[in-house]
């Protein structure tokens, strides 16, 4: 039996704050499993969703004075994370926040320097997850399938309901996995304009009704044109998405509501690519009872399964934590069949304090 315990932390494209997972795993014969044993999400406050913001369009010096900054962020707020709850792990395994992914041009930038994190913290670190699998001519997205696969496994697919939701599956043998829409950050854009900072349980869309023309122009964006794997970046939502939002005249009851139907129905055309029932919901959209009850009517034949709160707010940093721990032992933690790679491959950089 083998046993290493990791912290993960992964700061999404909704900008809702950081989310840190310190986590057990445990091999026997060969099979993987794993316990939260403490998890936290610290929000943001307005500088730093500002630095975060403004990041995208730095360049030069303050782009990678950013990157140092958020590092030694992430370091403090670990250490303090790791001191409030008497832990230290093996590793730190730190997503950090995407500002730039273009892997058209062989491009994927995290935010959040690892050494920077190591030191500050005192503990190993393992950082730029995407690198390389982009190097090898993938997606370098999604990463998360390696530990759907392997952690959890009884289920047929997974989806994850981030800024953007993606999808993981086994096809023919191999995990494969997607981005399958925009969906967070269509839904906070919006809720944004009523001064919230999301729309609890889908209350306000529920008030809507479908605008046809707004639907219709939310599928016709050439993303959903283009064959699996595939990744959706937060310029491309940028570009697409949100101006579509922007310029149509509904009401934004309507808005949202329409949004979540274009969210259920691309769900639902990803799913029919699976054999099998069992999906498991996890992410920020999971907690969106219209939404979940949205897909469930375009899926009458699949059984969604909603987590505990933990589950479905950490598994994507219980998976980066999983992720930090095959590179540190030398595991593959990269498919090649769910990102386009050349190969599969142990993607993280390793920093030491």
């Amino acid at each position: 039996m083998e046993k290493y315990t990791a912290l993960g932390i992964m700061s999404g494209s909704s900008l809702d704050g950081l989310d840190m997972a310190f986590c057990e795993f445990i091999k026997e014969n060969g099979k993987w499993r794993y316990n939260i044993l403490a998890a936290d999400t610290q929000a943001y406050d307005e500088e730093w969703k500002m630095l975060l913001q403004e990041s995208f369009a730095a360049t030069g010096v303050k782009l990678i004075e950013n990157h140092v900054a958020y590092g030694r962020y992430l370091g403090r707020k670990a250490l303090s994370f790791l001191k409030k709850n008497k832990l230290k792990p093996d590793i730190i395994a730190s997503h950090g926040h995407t500002i730039f992914h273009q892997p058209e041009k062989s491009v994927s930038f995290q935010l959040g320097e690892g050494q920077a994190i190591a030191t500050v913290s005192g503990i190993e670190t393992v950082s730029d997850f995407r690198n390389k699998d982009v190097q090898l001519g993938g997606q370098g997205a999604p990463l998360v399938p390696v530990g759907d696969e392997l952690l959890f496994g009884e289920y047929d697919y997974c989806v994850n309901f981030g800024g953007i939701a993606n999808i993981s599956f086994t096809e023919n043998g191999k995990r494969v996995a997607y981005d399958v829409c925009a969906a967070n950050q269509l839904l906070n854009h919006l809720s944004r304009q009523m001064g919230k900072a999301y729309d609890k349980n889908g209350e306000t869309a529920a008030l809507g009704k479908m605008n046809k023309p707004l639907f219709d122009a939310l599928d016709n964006i050439p993303f959903y044109k283009q064959d699996y794997p595939k990744s959706l970046s937060n310029e491309q939502v940028k570009e697409f998405f949100i101006p579509l939002l922007d310029h149509s005249t509904a009401t934004l009851e309507d808005k949202l509501y329409t949004a979540v139907k274009h969210i259920a129905r691309h769900i639902a055309l990803a799913a029919q690519n699976v054999q099998g029932s069992k999906m498991l919901f996890t992410g920020g959209g999971a907690r969106n009872t219209f939404l979940v009850e949205a897909i469930r009517k375009e899926c009458p034949r699949r059984t969604i399964y909603v987590p505990d709160t933990r589950l479905i707010d950490f598994k994507e940093a219980l998976i980066f934590a999983f992720m930090g721990i095959l590179r540190k032992t030398g595991e593959t933690n990269c498919l090649a069949s769910a990102t386009g790679a050349a190969r599969d491959s142990s993607g993280g950089v390793i920093f030491q304090p």
